[in-house]
């Protein structure tokens, strides 16, 4: 036996104290009766039929002194070593999107807590617990806590996530342990049917029967005067008649409705449409309530009316460029000859061709046959190359993403040049597009002012490229990443990260989750990217030009999460499992506040029984 707190038993020192006072305290009673007949009579009558009120005060004082010791006892907090009860306990707990699912007896999350609380409480003291909590990572909430109080509070405060579930990190986080300790007992508390798993106790906590409409593969259309918007509803449980409304602006009058019988298991696919000039945002809705509402919504946002920007064109022979940029963009495109330019920092995307500015602008540029060193390029001229003959120039073939995006769609195939300028000291931001006997001559990336900028080596008017199919892609692929839509994707599912581009005059960028959480993001590179933890809409506040705009990105339940019967194969642990217990630990304080209890009330009854003369 051991002592939580052995201080506690400096009380033991009153039971002398207590015996001293019974030996020196006053015997006798001083009663006032009304008649000594009346004493007598009562004195003949209590010593016939109570024969224990002679050793009341002995009984007295020993309930005083099982009193001081029991109390001591509590102070003290005893341990009883038990031998072989304790284990090391380790739980992972399914915190994917699904995980939320519930009606009246609470979601599938709030019952695997429930259990896991069970278990903890049913442990005998000494025991270690771990909580893993998987979403699509999987982190540990407490390792190896012997506090059981600690561990049932933490696992309270624990919610349910909105992703996707990672089942092959969390195998990896138990396996660890199970390596260290082949004996950990490990549970996995989750809704999913898992196939194959040794070495852990799945513990699953769906109930039968459970509902879920969802809505999915939201597609819009908006041409002329009429938006289109298509999208697939399903019913996994049992055939129903959903009811899908389609909201548009905000408005809380629906603008078209459709019903519509849909097979268990199976996706329909709805139409709806609105006429309207312009939209800001759409919601669909599947108005049937069932254990998932947040996957009878989706949100659609229209980011077009907020980027704009204007070109501006530095060049004495403009042509080619004032030809393709007429195709690729509606953006309004300004020219000047370079002896008349001035500067650009009005404009969201400025080109030079066959010049080079004395100072860059703070936006983002293009450099066409740049000869000359300016600061800030991030890159060196070293003159002319000329050619004797012209030479095919080379598509990189880099699995980079960057360069993957910007060759999208371009072959690369018969575009010669005659001559092309040797650039060098290059930073590591730029992406090699095109090479001519291994030296760039089409690159792209970010400057030392921290803006987009694509620079072609060679004059325009002195290649082929320009009557080539590639011209045009390459060129709309350069233009999109120079001034791209800060916002490309409106909706995500749960657990993704949202992308961000930063354009040169894009400063304080903000976004605030559904639940009102602040992230500022950092502008110092060419995107930005924040994690998606919430279901809702997200805004995005910027500062564009010293212009206020926000943005708005939907996200969403993951599509696999709707599933009420999602399985996964496996969950399995390699070893081979043990079941070496340690030494556990009894704790009797709830017995000795139980005795102690007792032993008050009788001390009570006692002092009633001296005090009132009921004997």
């Amino acid at each position: 036996m051991s002592f939580v707190n052995p201080l506690g038993l400096l009380g033991l020192i009153g039971v002398p104290i207590i015996i001293i006072i019974y030996i020196l305290r006053n015997k006798f009673n001083e009663q006032t009766v009304t008649s000594t007949y009346i004493w007598e009579l009562s004195e003949r009558f209590f010593k016939r039929r109570n024969p224990l009120s002679a050793i009341a005060g002995i009984i007295s004082l020993i309930l005083q002194l099982l009193l001081v010791v029991t109390i001591s006892l509590a102070i003290a907090k005893p341990r009883f070593i038990v031998p072989d009860s304790a284990g090391e306990y380790c739980f992972v707990i399914d915190s994917s999107a699904s995980m939320g699912m519930g009606g009246i007896q609470g979601t599938r999350f709030d019952r695997a807590k429930a259990e896991i609380g069970k278990v903890i409480d049913e442990a005998s003291l000494g025991s270690t617990f771990t909580l893993a909590y998987a979403s699509d990572e999987t982190t540990v909430v407490y390792e190896r806590l012997t506090d059981k109080v600690l561990a049932r509070e933490m696992l309270d405060s624990l919610e349910c996530a909105s992703s996707t579930g990672s089942f092959p990190d969390a195998v990896a986080v138990a396996q660890s342990y199970f390596n260290d300790n082949p004996s950990f007992l490990v549970y996995l508390f989750t809704d999913k049917s898992v196939g194959e798993h040794n070495n852990v106790e799945i513990v699953n906590v769906s109930l039968q029967n459970e509902q879920n409409y969802a809505i999915s593969n939201v597609a819009s259309t908006h041409m002329g005067s009429e938006l289109s918007v298509s999208a697939d509803v399903i019913s996994y449980a049992s055939d129903a008649r959903l009811e899908v409304l389609l909201y548009v602006d905000g408005s809380n009058n629906y603008r078209d409705k459709q019903t519509v019988e849909v097979k268990a298991g199976e996706p329909l696919a709805v139409s709806l449409s609105y006429r309207t000039d312009s939209y800001e945002s759409y919601r669909v809705v599947i108005t049937n309530a069932d254990a998932l509402p947040s996957d009878n919504e989706f949100v659609g946002y229209n980011h077009k009316y907020e980027d704009s920007y204007n070109i501006l064109i530095v060049s004495d022979t403009p042509f080619f460029l004032q030809a393709a940029l007429d195709v690729l963009t509606d953006a309004k495109v300004d020219t000047v000859s370079t002896k008349d330019y001035t500067g650009a920092d009005e404009y969201g995307l400025c080109i030079f061709h066959s010049y080079t500015p004395e100072v860059l602008p703070d936006t983002a540029v293009w450099l066409i046959n740049s000869n000359r060193n300016v600061d800030d390029s991030g890159f060196g001229a070293r003159g002319v190359i000329e050619l004797d003959n012209p030479i095919e120039i080379v598509k990189s073939d880099s699995t980079a993403s960057t360069a993957q995006k910007l060759l999208s769609g371009v072959e690369g195939r018969d575009i010669a040049i005659g001559e092309y300028v040797k650039y060098s000291g290059m930073y590591t931001k730029f992406t090699t597009l095109f090479s001519c006997d291994s030296n760039p001559v089409i690159f792209a990336g970010v400057n030392g002012l921290g803006n987009r900028e694509v620079v072609i080596g060679f004059d325009l008017h002195k290649a082929d490229i320009a009557l080539s199919t590639d011209f045009v892609v390459l060129l709309g692929n350069l233009l999109n990443y120079a001034c791209p839509n800060v916002v490309e994707r409106a909706y995500y599912s749960a657990g993704e990260d949202a992308e961000i581009n930063i354009t040169s005059r894009t400063k304080n960028v903000k976004a605030v989750s559904p639940s009102g959480e602040e992230l500022y993001i950092d502008t110092s590179l060419d995107t930005a990217t924040f994690k998606l933890n919430e279901v809702g809409t997200y805004t995005v506040n910027l500062t564009y030009a010293g212009e206020e705009k926000t943005y708005k990105i939907y996200s969403g339940i993951p599509t696999d999460e709707s599933n009420p019967t999602e399985s996964e194969d496996s969950f399995s642990l390699m070893g081979e499992q043990q079941f070496e217990r340690t030494d556990g630990e009894f704790d009797p304080i709830v017995i000795i506040f139980i005795l102690l209890a007792l032993i008050f009330t009788a001390d009570w009854m006692v002092y009633c029984y001296e005090k009132y003369q009921l004997r």
